[in-house]
């Protein structure tokens, strides 16, 4: 939100987001309303707000521009600007994000990403600005609704994917309402939804109550008795497997994981999008993804009998051979709030930061003696050397060339689609960190989800795996990549059409028109036409700095080594690369997955 800043004393930073003044909202012992949210989240690193403006928040993001605690990122439109958050909730330190959208159109359209974020069990507050009060209760048609008397269509849109969706209704209600509404967002690891109408948001309400200190006040747990009954299994246990799954991200750290993995002993497995262990450790076994990756560290799994599962999920694409049902005999399901055990028994609630740290300092035995021989050797591909000739492009030198681009410490981010795979045969070097959206798999989530990761994690790049379909589907979030002029590293994999469509079902559907990527990515670039009369712009970043990016098409091994030398010689730019793929050229992991999905299709 350049536009908003010079209005309200703030100032732009590097890549034009927008830092606030420190000069706050207090109105004589009283915070307006809109403000005091923000307020109430004092946590080490600044929120990321990203935005798609609208008359129903305008008055909402003149508030929020006033607080220091947050960056401001507007983006193309309300589907990306959930992406977004999704993408920053999950690499931030604050471990949170912050969404503002326009009254029921906005609210719909990002709810999409909302349920995403839902299955992925991430922060996310979703703030609509809407109406006032008054306008809400009468029976006169709206803009923005779908009729005279349906005015709380996103209210009850988003009930089914947030764990509170509510509307300040009163001054008086107000700060008690945002109170119990980001208590829910922390204590459950869900997104929730705030309707702010118009006459509200700049009203001045209440002082509030520290939220973590209230937080603290109402945590009652059972973490002892969960202990307890781990030690127990653990102790009757010949054979245990540590298995990690995705939702670790909202509770652990990677030292914690590893402190407790060296408690164990036992082997450690992950899930594909639970790589949260050191693959150069001694302990680890390789992925989990029953029947299509890794068959000797799917035998040591099923062949133990304890299965300790930190935030695992058993949906049908994360285990598509195995009905865990069946396996609740050996199974300990720990997640962020309950602690299933091998019997049945639920234990809730728990912290499950505060329960491993209580299983680390419990003096449990350590097992080494279970851990199996020889260790198996996925991935394979990556000894593969890249040739320096002109021919074709192929998936196995694309992997050897992402492998030589991904440094330590940066993010990889796969979009749904064979890209799954490709980062499946990628070794993470050391501190680096992965993400894809596995249970809900929305196609085109890792661009804007690219973009929340980089805000996130300003310092180490990111490296997106993303396909031609679910590229065309927000293509538009690379413009605001370059006009924050952040530096990720963008694999377009073009193999003309939905492959993974095609494995499942093929059919004349599943091919897109071919566009020219490269042209697309430095056509965002273009000059205005005009004088754009923005008072609010601080000079013209783009002459000022040159171009913030390079976009190149891989045709041939060749190309590829080019173009990964200009990857590290131009590391401060965004690098956009369009890998030209043979259409029948897809990992041997997406055709059984295709075949497997098919077939439950048909069941």
């Amino acid at each position: 939100m350049e536009d908003s800043a010079a209005r309200q004393g703030g100032r732009i930073q590097r890549g034009g987001i927008y830092r606030p003044s420190d000069r706050g909202a207090e109105d004589s012992g009283l915070l307006r309303g809109a403000w005091y949210i923000y307020y109430l989240l004092k946590i080490p690193s600044p929120l990321c707000t990203n935005l798609c403006l609208g008359d129903t928040n305008l008055t909402l993001l003149d508030n929020l521009l006033k607080n220091p605690n947050l960056r401001m990122v507007e983006c193309c439109n309300e589907l990306n600007t959930g992406y977004a958050a999704d993408g920053y909730a999950r690499s931030s330190e604050a471990k949170a994000a912050v969404v503002v959208v326009p009254y029921i159109v906005g609210g719909l359209s990002t709810l999409n990403a909302i349920a995403g974020a839902h299955s992925e069990q991430l922060k996310i507050i979703v703030i609509s600005g809407c109406p006032p009060t008054a306008i809400l209760t009468a029976e006169k048609a709206t803009h923005h609704t779908p009729s005279p008397k349906n005015k709380d269509q996103a209210l009850h849109a988003f009930q089914g994917v947030t764990a509170a969706s509510v509307r300040i209704e009163s001054v008086q209600s107000a700060a008690d309402v945002i109170d119990d509404t980001i208590v829910k967002c922390i204590q459950q690891s869900l997104p929730v939804y705030i309707e702010l109408p118009n006459d509200l948001a700049d009203a001045p309400c209440r002082f509030p109550v520290p939220l973590y200190r209230q937080i603290e006040a109402e945590e009652r747990n059972k973490n002892n008795e969960a202990v307890e009954a781990i030690t127990d299994l653990w102790n009757s246990s010949h054979r245990p497997v540590l298995l990690l799954g995705g939702h670790l991200r909202v509770s652990l750290s990677r030292d914690t994981i590893h402190r407790l993995a060296e408690t164990l002993g036992c082997p450690v497995l992950c899930q594909p999008d639970g790589r949260w262990m050191s693959e150069s450790h001694e302990q680890y076994w390789g992925p989990f993804w029953p029947s299509l990756l890794n068959a000797e560290g799917e035998k040591v799994v099923m062949s133990s009998d304890l299965w300790i599962c930190l935030g695992v999920s058993w949906s049908d694409l994360h285990s598509p051979s195995i009905d865990f049902k069946n396996e609740k005999h050996r199974l300990l399901d720990l997640q962020y709030d309950r602690a299933g055990l091998p019997n049945g028994k639920i234990i809730e609630p728990i912290k499950l930061s505060d329960l491993v740290l209580a299983l680390i300092n419990s003096g449990m035995r350590s097992k080494t003696e279970s851990l199996p021989h020889p260790k198996p050797s996925h991935p394979a591909c990556i000894q593969t050397e890249i040739k320096n000739t002109e021919d074709p492009l192929t998936m196995i030198s694309l992997f050897r060339g992402i492998q030589t681009m991904l440094k330590e410490q940066c993010t990889l981010i796969a979009d749904t689609g064979d890209t799954w795979f490709a980062a499946s045969h990628i070794k993470l070097p050391h501190g680096a960190d992965f993400q894809m959206q596995l249970p809900y798999a929305s196609i085109g989530w890792g661009v804007p989800a690219t973009l929340g990761a980089q805000l996130a994690r300003a310092h180490h790049r990111v490296v997106l795996l993303v396909g031609d379909g679910g590229f065309q589907m927000t293509a538009q979030e690379v413009s605001t990549i370059i006009r924050m002029k952040l530096n990720p590293i963008i694999v377009l994999f073009n193999n003309l059409g939905y492959k993974t469509e095609t494995a499942v079902h093929d059919g004349p559907y599943n091919y897109i028109a071919n566009w020219d990527y490269t042209k697309l990515a430095t056509s965002f670039l273009e000059e205005p036409h005009t004088q754009p009369h923005n008072p609010y712009a601080i000079g013209n970043a783009q002459k000022e700095s040159g171009m913030p990016l390079f976009a190149e098409k891989i045709q041939t091994n060749a190309d590829l080594l080019r173009a990964i030398r200009r990857v590290d010689d131009e590391d401060e730019k965004l690098a956009f690369l369009e890998c030209c793929i043979r259409p029948d050229d897809m990992t041997p992991e997406l055709q059984k997955l295709g075949e497997n999905v098919s077939k439950g299709l048909s069941d």
